[in-house]
């Protein structure tokens, strides 16, 4: 067991000793990590679920209760389907028709006298009429489409008013979901920041779990912009965009680069800046120089000459103007003034 947990998270050692090298983690504290990232991720969607809960939800218009929608409703019941079920009648009345007329010429080439359903004369008369009938019927199921149409745009022209004020109050409260879970997600993503900032400054061993952090804070403060991005685009507009893509097959791969690059812009460059503000060198130099330690490697100034004693750098160089030594990173020379 002890084997197993050395192997996954290194060998430990009595000897107190001072490394000026770049970290490295082993892959069981990475696991971990990871792990610690995703509970405080899952913590924090629990946080933006019962923000999301306090609004109240806009509901959805019932169309249903305008006169319009009752008119449509009511044409297709008493008018629109019976036509529908006539029609049905005299199709299959027709192949019942041809099966009699079948039977009849049957009969009459094996010389029946009675016959089932009569000649094939009166059966071809009987097919002729339902026939016509038919045609009237298609013809009425036209012109009772046509006036289906025209009652189902004046039920959509009815609707859209609703349909407006339903938009508008569900980007509204969206906007309001948004406001609430930025007071969460805003100063938790700043904290995280300034404190992987400052252990990242300070070198310190709690700078792995505020990276942890970091990754949490981001992306729930990127999964709620991204909601509110979405929610508040004009469908029309996202429709008109997919139609251009499916166009043809080059602007649908010029289209893809294009969606990658406005992604890797914008993403990207929000985590070169995190990134830099993070691991800002001169900034976290300054500080180190302040507290009297190598600004590459942290080693303390008192210990070193020259050159650092931890990684090597050289610190101090000759003034060309008085030859005293002065450090390497300093404006102008502390004897003489000169740059």
């Amino acid at each position: 067991m002890r084997k197993l947990l050395e192997k996954l998270f290194g060998k430990g050692s009595n000897e107190l000793h001072f490394s000026y090298e770049e970290k490295k983690y082993s892959f069981g504290v990475k696991v971990l990590v990871a792990l610690l990232a995703l509970i405080i991720l899952s913590l924090s969607e629990r946080a933006i679920a019962d923000l999301q809960q306090g609004i109240p939800r806009i509901d959805y218009p019932n169309y249903y209760d305008l006169q319009e929608n009752r008119d449509v409703q009511n044409y297709q019941r008493n008018t629109l389907n019976p036509l529908y079920q006539k029609k049905h009648d005299l199709e299959n009345r027709n192949r019942e028709v041809r099966s009699e007329y079948d039977t009849s010429l049957l009969e009459k080439i094996a010389i029946e006298d009675t016959r089932l359903f009569g000649d094939e004369d009166s059966v071809r008369q009987d097919f002729s009429s339902n026939q016509e009938l038919l045609s009237r019927v298609n013809e009425g199921i036209e012109i009772a489409e046509k006036e289906l149409e025209r009652l189902q745009v004046l039920a959509h022209q009815a609707e859209a008013p609703l349909r407006n004020d339903y938009i508008a109050r569900v980007r509204i409260r969206q906007l309001k979901v948004f406001l609430w879970e930025a007071i969460f997600w805003i100063p938790f993503f700043f904290i995280t920041l300034w404190w992987y900032s400052r252990t990242k400054r300070k070198d310190s061993r709690w700078e792995i779990i505020s990276i942890a952090a970091l990754i949490a804070s981001s992306i729930i403060s990127l999964q709620s912009f991204c909601v509110f991005l979405w929610s508040w685009i004009p469908r029309e507009l996202l429709e008109k965009l997919w139609e251009i893509l499916q166009a043809t097959l080059l602007t649908r791969i010029v289209g893809y680069y294009l969606m990658m690059a406005v992604i890797i812009l914008l993403l990207g460059g929000l985590i070169v800046s995190v990134h830099r503000r993070a691991t800002d060198p001169v900034s976290g130099g300054k500080k180190k120089i302040r507290n009297k330690q190598c600004p590459t490697c942290s080693y303390p100034l008192e210990l070193s000459g020259d050159f650092c004693g931890g990684c090597g750098k050289q610190l101090q160089e000759k003034c060309s103007s008085c030859s005293k030594p002065t450090y390497t990173w300093a404006a102008a020379c502390e004897h003489c003034g000169n740059k």
